[in-house]
């Protein structure tokens, strides 16, 4: 009998958190620097070589904002604005709200 209600209750708790993933776009601006393959703008002044630590905008409007602030040091590196995208998962009711369809999660 308890294990039957554990199983019951896992699967409820288990529906309950799930939801739809979704793919999220941003996009963030990437570097030509000398000697470094990857770079990417951490500010309007600051590059990194890590993608994780650069700049990211949820439009690409904003990202060419970004990219008409950069000092001389950083608009001499050819800017390209580059689109990238993330899954996230956002609960079945959301995801109805919002009218999106996707993979399970």
């Amino acid at each position: 009998m308890r294990t039957m209600l554990f199983i019951a209750l896992s699967l409820l708790a288990s529906y309950s958190m799930a939801g739809v993933e979704i793919r999220q776009s941003y996009w963030y601006v990437e570097l030509s620097c000398e000697g470094n393959p990857q770079c990417y703008a951490a500010s309007n002044g600051s590059y990194t070589s890590n993608q994780s630590a650069a700049r990211r905008f949820d439009d690409a409007n904003k990202a060419q904002r970004f990219v008409d602030s950069f000092t001389s040091s950083i608009s001499g590196k050819s800017p390209r604005i580059v689109q990238g995208a993330d899954s996230k998962c956002v609960s079945d009711d959301e995801a109805r709200r919002l009218n999106l369809s996707g993979n399970r999660c």
